[in-house]
């Protein structure tokens, strides 16, 4: 984060939002690097349930979909999330994303409940019941920023609410319509690791023009830190292939930059689209 991310992010006036999770919120050399970052940055949290009390642990694999939680464990763990942010940086945090983005029917009204204003768990065009999570798919769910209806985040609500929904950006398959074989293409998303600079590019042009409407349009590209590390995820298993996502996601960048696009936290959306009079 420090040495390869945060400089790149300084380079082209990107603003990051780096989620934390309990584990790294636990963890005082982490806590240390974050203070000492340089350049603008916005923390937030992001839960695996696993590392949470009440019943944390160190999981193997973190494979738990906090929606799948009882309300009241689950209000537990986010509480325990929300303290330790608290605690370790003196204010509360703004923007969450869940982990295995297994956001349930309380989650939503439990967030704003702690005062987050931003969620950024939904994938719009993806559904997780398959890895466990009974109902949790964003299939239809819109691409753009919205105010969701609390207890089913894949509506949007008929007015404006306290919580904001910025959904990951992630567009159907070109192969999409074809009937029984659209349903297994996969979905392509704005995330470096998983498509090259020129697809980033592709992908971010498409939302853009599926998107427009009079207001602005968000691009919200996701990734795990731990993927621009050689040998901490199975997405660079060396220094080579970290280096590309790397070099990728610097190609992504300045094309953004050459299109005027500006870089924001997650939770200065809600300020952007209300300047824009949305």
């Amino acid at each position: 984060m420090r040495d390869r991310l945060q400089p790149l992010f300084r380079r082209f006036r990107i603003k990051p939002t780096y989620l934390l999770s309990p584990e790294v919120l636990h963890d005082a050399a982490a806590l240390d690097t974050i203070a000492h970052l340089e350049g603008d940055a916005e923390l937030g949290t992001h839960l695996h349930g696993e590392f949470a009390e009440p019943g944390a642990f160190v999981p193997d694999v973190t494979n738990m979909c906090q929606g799948n939680y009882d309300r009241e464990t689950e209000r537990r763990k986010l509480e325990c999330l929300t303290r330790l942010f608290r605690d370790s940086f003196g204010y509360r945090p703004r923007s969450f994303r869940a982990g295995r983005f297994g956001i349930g029917r309380h989650s939503l009204t439990l967030l704003q409940e702690l005062g987050y204003t931003v969620d950024s768990s939904v994938t719009p065009n993806k559904d997780w019941r398959r890895i466990g999570a009974p109902n949790i798919s964003f299939r239809r769910a819109d691409t753009q920023p919205y105010w969701p209806v609390l207890d089913d985040p894949e509506r949007c609500a008929a007015q404006a609410g306290r919580l904001l929904e910025v959904p990951v950006t992630i567009r159907p398959s070109f192969l999409a319509t074809i009937p029984v074989i659209g349903k297994r293409a996969e979905s392509r998303w704005l995330r470096p690791g998983c498509s090259s600079t020129r697809q980033l590019i592709a992908i971010a042009q498409d939302e853009v023009g599926h998107a427009r409407r009079g207001r602005p349009v968000v691009l919200n590209c996701m990734f795990h830190n731990v993927e621009v590390v050689p040998g901490a995820s199975p997405y660079a298993r060396n220094e080579r292939e970290a280096g590309a996502i790397v070099n990728d996601l610097a190609g992504f960048l300045a094309w953004a930059e050459r299109e005027g696009i500006r870089g924001v936290g997650l939770g200065d959306i809600p300020e952007v689209l209300a300047g824009s009079g949305d």
